[in-house]
């Protein structure tokens, strides 16, 4: 995948223009609020086949984000083709684009034409594929624009018209159809269904006196008015009409009439290769507008556009009315197609229909590579599919591929290739041919594993065959943490257990897999053993620990191994059990037999499922001491039973009930399948709430097909308890620590500054003069920072000669060796607060000249209270990274809702409480972050300004 990286761009995007490449001044930025320009952009691209590019352009502007997907296709390349796609149910079934795109067999799609929803599901506009109409177009009067791909390749976008009729032998006339394969209210006029329609004709679904005429091989072959749906021919069609129509029909159509079919149709279809309609052109020889469908909204958007030499098509989706994802109008999309290459454009349907799947040719499943607005893909009625039948070539390419480019000093990552041929198809190679070597870092390769000897950022370059690949790497220093997604795990003996994916952190916060080979592990307790990321049980029932240990990370992880069974019912007393049956014409009964599992005896369940078509179900009620049901001790897992089987294959279940009274079903065993004894569980379930009763357990048939009578015998019925996990001394897991969050004195050379809030009402609220002492710290510093601001009369007798008050604005100070950049979040956002703060971000970061830089918001990042957009939330943090990676120590400080300290991937997230106070005890949640600078060594604590009084 090939990325190209235009960070902070700011070009100039004029709506009604093409987006153009200029750089956007500050002035520039300033004297143009209303234009759109681009904050951020990425642009993704990677080969689908010889002919066709699919592109991801994730673009952050000033009006929010645009994430436009693109589907480049070549038509000059002979192994590449477009067609339309619709159900295999027939066009009268609406369908998932995905759905459409792995059915086909094609190799990416998009939605198509606007449709119906009712009285049943049918496109607007045209479709035809290889000369075939599989839906007429409208009459020319209410035509909307259609895309028009010719059999010589030539594309186009035009407005169709048609003649549709039927000829009878009977009597020569031409009786005209007004569509074929699209819906109509009334069906006072005359409508063709074939088999592209779906496997039904209408029938009398929407009118009793619906005529409908079956002609098959060009032979009337039945006349029916007002009937049930029929199957429509295979090599035949129906005629469909009622009211006004009705003579025309009954007249002219009769039992053995010839019947022929006179369509034409401008573009003729017979030399089309493939046509679709739209809704509106939305841009015309390089002028974007919007001609037919009102698109006036910021709404998703799906459009097909055509090169100004004809040689491309660029199929292109935009999503919105999402958090981050805002739309566009139709006529900006106009622009954005103008942009992207077309010269011509035609748009779709859009909104919650807006989707491009995409089958990635080293993928076996299809994937939906936009955000559909509607949460997930919506059914559509047709679409755009591309396909490609090239053939297998020779080796052309490879592609390097790692699990993470990040990794730690003296650790291994293991890579991989994937080769393809010259038309993009994937190529087999062997992994065992590849030579790898390293550039940047010192490091040795063990056949394709990396043990990295250095820090920095690398190149790993693959050879193979002659052909090389390259893919960039980040070496981190030491493990300071370690993590798992597990904590604890139950676990049967004589089992394995994946223990998942491990993540290191270095003493800057940045993540990285971790490989099992890279740990050393330890066992405390007789539980197993660990391999490879694997644990294996032992085979008696104990409780121990496991302990990861990397570097300085260590990571403990409780096990209990097996399990006991407490016996609940041995089946020796009729009187602890009863029968019952559902519905009451199934019969049966229990009683005690003879053979047995365990104990004396056993319970005889006899069932008769051959009466009814219902479900059927004969049960064995619990009701010891004649209570309902039987109240289990503790928390159990599982229960555990002995079933001697009869082959009946009816479904064993049970019945339980949590201490909600919500009732769970439970299985013992989808189907009895077996004779003789067999030990059987059923899993409790794991969201339950205890104390749980098990009411019944029953044999039930819910297949209206199968009649079946039968005995089964149950013995040992038990409750299934996990060994407890014990109390144990374990090594201290690590904790990620910051090591600039510690007290240090300032030099003679340094300066300190401090983080605070100034509430304006403390003194009225405490009733004393409690900004004293809020005063009283400020002054122990050089520079001061109030969240939330600060009156004029408390700034009165402050010693700081430089006072930033961080509620609202943008503004950078320079004091010392340190940048001080104060942005404005106020309204959930810097781009939602003043977009302009990107731009000035942008050139403060570019051309600082500090090694520090401390940026100041009124709130918080992520989490409560955080960016809105969370893609710009994700977006500024990567970008402060990068700045840490090329050298820089960022500090984000903000006010929030309390303190807290976090170190993620090199920046350093501050909080300090800002809330305000409403009462005298919220006077202990004003905190204070003191900051020392020495040099360019910054440290800090975050301290309470008012200690709590302790209560003897």
């Amino acid at each position: 995948m090939n990325n190209n990286f235009k960070k902070f761009l700011v070009s100039l995007i004029a709506i009604s223009l093409i987006l153009s490449g200029n750089i956007l001044s500050m002035a520039e930025a300033k004297k143009a609020p209303a234009q759109t320009y681009t904050i951020y952009e990425t642009t993704n691209t990677e080969d689908l086949s010889s002919g066709v590019i699919h592109e991801n352009v994730l673009r952050f502007t000033n009006k929010g984000w645009w994430n436009i997907n693109v589907l480049r296709v070549d038509l000059e390349d002979e192994y590449t083709e477009i067609k339309g796609l619709f159900s295999n149910k027939g066009i009268s079934n609406r369908e998932k684009v995905s759905t459409m795109v792995k059915e086909s067999n094609a190799i990416a799609g998009v939605n198509g034409d606007f449709f119906e929803y009712k009285p049943f599901p049918s496109p607007i506009g045209t479709l035809i594929n290889n000369g075939e109409i599989i839906s007429s177009p409208m009459a020319k009067e209410y035509a909307k624009p259609a895309f028009v791909l010719a059999d010589s390749k030539n594309a186009s976008i035009t407005y169709f018209d048609k003649r549709l009729a039927a000829v009878s032998s009977a009597t020569g006339t031409e009786v005209i159809l007004s569509a074929i394969n699209k819906v109509s209210q009334a069906y006072e006029e005359v409508m063709l269904y074939n088999k592209h329609w779906g496997p039904k004709s209408i029938g009398n679904k929407l009118h009793k006196d619906l005529i409908e005429i079956v002609v098959v091989d060009n032979i009337v072959t039945d006349v029916r008015i007002g009937q049930p749906p029929v199957d429509i021919p295979e090599n035949g069609y129906i005629l469909a009409g009622r009211g006004r129509v009705e003579e025309r029909l009954l007249n002219n159509f009769h039992l053995g009439d010839t019947v022929e079919l006179r369509l034409s149709t401008t573009p003729n279809y017979d030399n089309i290769k493939m046509a679709i309609g739209g809704g509106s052109i939305i841009l015309k020889n390089g002028v974007a507008m919007n001609t037919d469908i009102a698109a006036n909204g910021l709404d998703p958007r799906t459009g097909i556009g055509i090169s100004k030499d004809g040689k491309e098509l660029i199929i292109a989706t935009i999503d919105g009315r999402d958090s981050s994802f805002k739309g566009v109008t139709g006529k900006t999309f106009g622009s954005i197609m103008k942009e992207l290459g077309a010269n011509d454009a035609l748009l779709f349907d859009g909104g919650g229909s807006t989707a491009m799947a995409v089958k990635y040719v080293d993928e076996e499943n299809v994937k939906v590579v936009n955000k559909p607005s509607d949460g997930g893909e919506r059914k559509v009625i047709n679409g755009v599919g591309v396909f490609s039948n090239a053939p297998k070539g020779n080796l052309s390419s490879i592609k390097v591929a790692t699990d993470d480019k990040n990794m730690f000093l003296n650790t291994t990552r293991r890579f991989s290739i994937k080769g393809y041929d010259e038309y993009k198809n994937p190529i087999e190679v062997d992994q065992e041919k590849v030579t790898y070597t390293v550039e940047g870092i010192k490091g040795e390769f063990n056949g394709n594993t990396l043990k990295a000897l250095s820090t920095g950022k690398g190149k790993i370059i693959a050879n193979y065959e002659g052909i090389t690949s390259s893919i960039d790497i980040q070496v981190l220093e030491t493990v300071r943490d370690i993590v798992s997604d597990i904590d604890k795990f139950t676990i049967d003996i004589n089992s394995q257990k994946n223990l998942g994916v491990f993540y290191g952190r270095d003493r800057d916060g940045f993540n990285a897999i971790v490989y099992p080979e890279d740990v050393k592990w330890e066992i405390t307790g007789n539980i197993g053993k660990v391999e490879n990321g694997i644990f294996y049980s032992s085979s008696e029932p104990s409780s121990g620990a496991i302990t990861a240990r990397i570097g300085d990370g260590i990571e403990n992880i409780l096990v209990a191994v097996g399990s006991k069974g407490v016996l609940l019912e041995s089946f020796e007393d009729l009187n602890r059990v009863s029968f019952s049956s559902y519905p009451a014409e199934v019969s049966g009964s229990i009683g005690l037999v003879s053979e047995n599992k365990e104990g004396n005896g056993s319970l005889s369940l006899k069932y008769d499922f051959t009466v009814g078509e219902k479900t059927r179900a004969a049960y064995v009620n619990l009701n010891p001491n004649g209570q309902s049901g039987m109240l289990l001790d503790g928390n159990p897992k599982k229960l555990g039973l002995w079933v001697y089987g009869d082959e009946g294959n009816a479904w064993l279940r049970g019945s339980i009930k949590d201490k909600n009274d919500t009732e769970y079903n439970i299985d013992f065993a989808k189907v009895v399948d077996w004779t003789g004894w067999q030990y059987v569980t059923a899993d409790i379930p794991s969201n339950i709430a205890y104390p749980i009763t098990l009411s019944k357990i029953y044999l039930v048939e819910t297949d209206p097909v199968k009649k079946s009578s039968g005995e089964i015998y149950m013995d040992g019925l038990v409750a299934v308890y996990p060994t407890g996990y014990k109390n144990m001394v374990l090594p201290a897991s690590s904790t990620m620590t910051d090591v600039k969050n510690k007290e240090v004195k300032k030099d003679k050379n340094g300066f300190s500054f401090i983080v605070t809030s100034a509430p304006q009402n403390l003194d009225d609220v405490v009733e004393y003069k409690a900004s004293d002492k809020i005063k009283a710290n400020v002054n122990k510093h050089d520079l001061a920072i109030f969240m939330g601001g600060s009156t004029a009369d408390f700034k009165k007798g402050l010693k700081p000669k430089t006072i930033m008050d961080v509620k609202s604005g943008y503004k950078p100070y320079r004091y010392g060796n340190v940048l001080f950049i104060k942005a404005d979040s106020s309204k959930n956002g810097l781009r939602a607060t003043n977009s302009e703060q990107w731009l000035w971000l942008k050139n403060d970061l570019t051309n600082s000249k500090e090694k520090n830089i401390v940026i100041m918001l009124p709130t918080p990042i992520f989490g409560n209270g955080g960016f809105t957009d969370k893609l710009e939330a994700e977006l500024l943090h990567s970008i402060l990274s990068e700045a840490k990676l090329n050298g820089k120590d960022i500090w984000v400080v903000y006010g929030g809702n309390g303190n807290s300290n976090d170190l993620k991937d090199g920046i350093r997230y501050i909080q300090v409480n800002s809330k305000g106070v409403s009462n005298p005890q919220d006077i202990y949640n004003i905190s204070m972050a003191e900051f020392v600078v020495n040099k360019d060594n910054i440290t800090y604590q975050i301290k309470p300004v008012f200690q709590r009084p302790k209560i003897q």
